[in-house]
């Protein structure tokens, strides 16, 4: 392996191998997992994982119940969430329940039935 700092700029490259710190191997990639379908997540280096996905259409007053892609190993903290529906004029109503680590239901108070949210996860 050779290693080059810079100490001009502060880099350090290497141009083969790996490095380690304090026992600790140190990548330069920011995440450390990843899907891209459209339920899916990412985790960062650290732990924090970030999902994402779309509910299912539901009527007035009924609830979607969504799985994350991923479990969460410690904690679900925050869901937000955006509607979606399938006409162009509706009313929306929408508030989710505490969520577990692995997924979040939705309730919905819309006056149109066809409707349903997109959302984010944010845990570790």
């Amino acid at each position: 392996m050779s290693l080059t700092i810079n100490h001009q700029t502060n880099d350090i490259s290497a141009t083969s191998g790996s490095i380690t710190i304090d026992g600790a191997a140190v990548s330069s990639n920011p995440y450390t997992a990843l899907s891209t379908n459209a339920t899916g997540y990412i985790t960062l280096v650290g732990g924090l994982i970030i999902q994402w996905g779309k509910s299912g259409y539901i009527g007035t007053g009924g609830t979607s119940s969504v799985s994350f892609a991923t479990t969460f190993p410690n904690a679900c903290r925050t869901v937000a969430m955006s509607p979606h529906a399938a006409a162009t004029v509706n009313s929306f109503g929408w508030s989710s329940g505490a969520p577990s680590t692995s997924g979040v239901t939705f309730y919905s108070r819309g006056a149109v039935p066809a409707t349903g949210v997109y959302y984010i996860a944010i845990g570790y």
